[in-house]
Formats: structure tokens, C-alpha cells, sequence
């Protein structure tokens, strides 16, 4: 007890520089499908300015909204997450997002979290589309609904003007155009329905439009299942050019910390990115960006995606 005690006064003569009120917000039962949102209010308690340098999220089915990065002392900031329950698993669900900042030069961390049990009535089959193509491409994402009176689609729209959206027989017909600029990006295709419990689906759209010349990943994208109490799962992506000319990595990073890679920044006609991911306590998703020095300027983005065993 005698060796405790001073950990606990010091605790309490250094409380943290940035504070929330309510770091946890439990909504309960909820029914996936719908956008959940939370608002959290970070606080300086300090007696100088904070800074806040970045916030990062384990999944990226969470957008981070914030107010504003600079708080002088007493001023508060607002944090919004926003959570695509579309394609999140059902059942007990928790998504964290860490908030770094800097209060008198003094880095500190502060984490929010917000948690749902999922419950699903609707299904969309897809819950998210990725085109990978050169050209024109088309999907379909078909809508079921278990109940006894089905909802109906009365639109369906999209965020990008190459991305075209029309309702068939209850299904939604996705259409990339084939004038779509060269490039990767994410667009969203969002779904009016006619029943208020279910007002609106955002079905996430991952596109990677190729040009010709351009070095693809083998796989474009990584999905992997972690068993309980698993620490680590690897998997391999392979970089070729479609002609045959060398390749060298200039750097491999993720948008999320706990996923890292390794590479060699050796000339060859073939690169191997390793990208390790961590033994998470629930499902997620990040990026790796890929930036080659040969052919140089080009870059590719793989997405990373994992789930639990149950």
C-alpha cells in the first residue's frame, strides 16, 4: 500500500491537460443499417492552449468529425464519431477513437468510446462495393428485410458524378462509368427507403480506376478472421507492372498504427509488401499506402480489413 500511494498523489496532483466528461457512451440495443452518430466534449483544464494533433480510429467504418484543434484554457472542442453500422457484425460492438494532443509542448493521449449491440432486420448483400477496373464496371447490391411488411428503395444517389445508382425490381444497379479518372477514392451510394425506422442506408464504394502502365497489388485487398486471444496475423501483397519493368518501394504505411509492414526497397520485377496485423479485440479496417520510386509517382492504396472468430 506504502508503494501505491505515491503513484495515486501524483496521479492526483497531475490530473490529465484535455478531459471528456463522458469517455464512454453506451447506446444499447440498436438496429444496424442506419448511421449511428455520438458527440463527445473534450475540455482543457489546463492554464495554456492544447493542441490536438490528430485523432485515429481502429476502423475505418468510423468518420471523425472535431470542432476545432486549438483550445485555450476553458474552451472546449467537440469530437463527433460516426459509425456505418451497415457493415459492422451483430452483436456487442465497440469502436474507440484516440485523441492525441500537446498541452505545453507535453504530448498526451485521450480515448472515447462508443458502444452498441447490432441487431439486424435488413440485410444489404454487398454491404460495400470495390471496383478495380480499367474500365466500365457494374454491381448489384440486392435488399432483403425479414419482417412481414419489407421496406421499399424510393432513391438511390451518389456522391461521385462517374458513379451512377438506379433501383430495379427492389435491387440497386451500381455502374461505374468508364470516363471515371484514373485514381483510387472513396464515394458513398446512399439509399432513401419509405419506413422511419430504416430512413437511410450509406453503402461505402471503394474505387480503384487503373490506368494503363499501372502496377497492381495481388491481393488489391486484405481480409483476415483473428481467433481469440490470437496476437498477430500476417499476410503477403505482391506488386507487379503489367509490362514487366522493375519496381522499387519508396514506403509502406498504414493509416492505423497497430497494423505495420515490412518491405524491401530492392529493384526487381516483383515487390513484396508484409503487413502484420495485431490481435484486436473487435473487427476493423485501415489503409496501406503503397509510393513507388520506380515507376515513380505512382501509388496504390490496399485496404485492410479484419474480423473476429466467434
Amino acid at each position: 500500500m506504502n508503494a501505491i500511494l505515491p503513484l495515486i498523489l501524483f496521479a492526483a496532483a497531475n490530473p490529465p491537460a484535455l478531459v471528456c466528461p463522458t469517455p464512454l457512451v453506451a447506446k444499447g440495443n440498436i438496429k444496424a443499417g442506419p448511421p449511428l452518430a455520438q458527440t463527445f466534449e473534450l475540455a482543457n483544464r489546463t492554464a495554456g492552449p492544447i493542441t490536438i494533433v490528430k485523432v485515429e480510429a481502429g476502423c475505418g467504418c468510423v468518420k471523425r468529425s472535431l470542432s476545432t484543434t486549438i483550445l485555450k484554457p476553458g474552451q472546449s472542442a467537440t469530437l463527433t464519431l460516426d459509425v456505418n453500422t451497415l457493415t459492422q457484425s451483430d452483436g456487442p460492438n465497440r469502436w474507440q477513437a484516440v485523441v492525441s494532443y500537446s498541452a505545453n509542448g507535453t504530448p498526451g493521449e485521450l480515448d472515447v468510446s462508443l458502444a452498441a449491440n447490432l441487431s439486424r432486420e435488413v440485410t444489404l448483400s454487398p454491404p460495400q462495393l470495390g471496383f478495380s477496373t480499367t474500365g466500365e464496371a457494374t454491381q448489384t447490391i440486392a435488399v432483403a428485410d425479414r419482417r412481414a411488411t419489407p421496406l421499399a428503395i424510393l432513391k438511390a444517389a451518389s456522391t461521385s458524378p462517374h458513379l451512377a445508382a438506379t433501383i430495379e425490381n427492389g435491387s440497386v444497379r451500381v455502374k461505374l462509368s468508364a470516363d471515371a479518372p484514373a485514381g483510387q477514392r472513396d464515394e458513398l451510394i446512399v439509399l432513401q427507403t419509405n419506413d422511419p425506422t430504416y430512413p437511410e442506408f450509406r453503402v461505402p464504394v471503394r474505387i480503384n480506376k487503373k490506368a494503363a502502365g499501372q502496377v497492381a497489388a495481388v491481393p488489391e485487398e486484405i481480409a483476415v478472421r483473428l481467433n481469440s486471444g490470437q496476437d498477430e496475423v500476417s499476410a503477403l501483397v505482391q506488386l507487379r507492372a503489367p509490362d514487366g519493368k522493375s519496381i522499387r518501394i519508396e514506403s509502406a504505411t498504414s493509416d492505423f498504427a497497430a497494423v505495420t509492414t515490412k518491405f524491401s526497397k530492392d529493384t526487381g520485377p516483383v515487390a513484396t509488401i508484409r503487413v502484420a496485423i495485431g490481435g484486436f479485440a473487435q473487427a476493423g479496417s485501415c489503409k496501406v499506402i503503397v509510393k513507388l520510386a520506380e515507376p515513380a509517382g505512382q501509388e496504390l492504396i490496399v485496404p485492410v480489413s479484419w474480423s473476429l472468430k466467434k
